[in-house]
């Protein structure tokens, strides 16, 4: 049986995308697809060119999270800025 994504594994992830209206979807879909659960998303900024995200999620365990950071930044134009674990903010 696979385990749940936890709280335990919380962490956020800060992302600059292109703005478009797929943005936000791209990233959450990207999170989900990989087992994560998303358990909160902050736009932090917002131009004609570029967003600025918080991404947070749950994810099963620091592996996990590791994988869901690479799929993150394979997206096309998204920059990866700080990943923060939730626990020790």
């Amino acid at each position: 049986m696979a385990t749940a994504p936890s709280v335990s594994y919380s962490m956020t992830v800060r992302l600059e995308v292109p703005a478009s209206g797929t943005a936000v979807s791209q990233l959450t879909t990207a999170v989900e697809s990989s087992g994560g659960s998303v358990t909160g998303l902050d736009v932090t900024a917002s131009g004609h060119e570029k967003l600025r995200i918080d991404v947070t999620m749950a994810t099963t365990s620091t592996e996990h999270a590791d994988e869901i950071v690479e799929k993150l930044r394979g997206i096309e134009g998204v920059v990866l800025g700080k990943v923060s674990d939730r626990t020790f903010l």
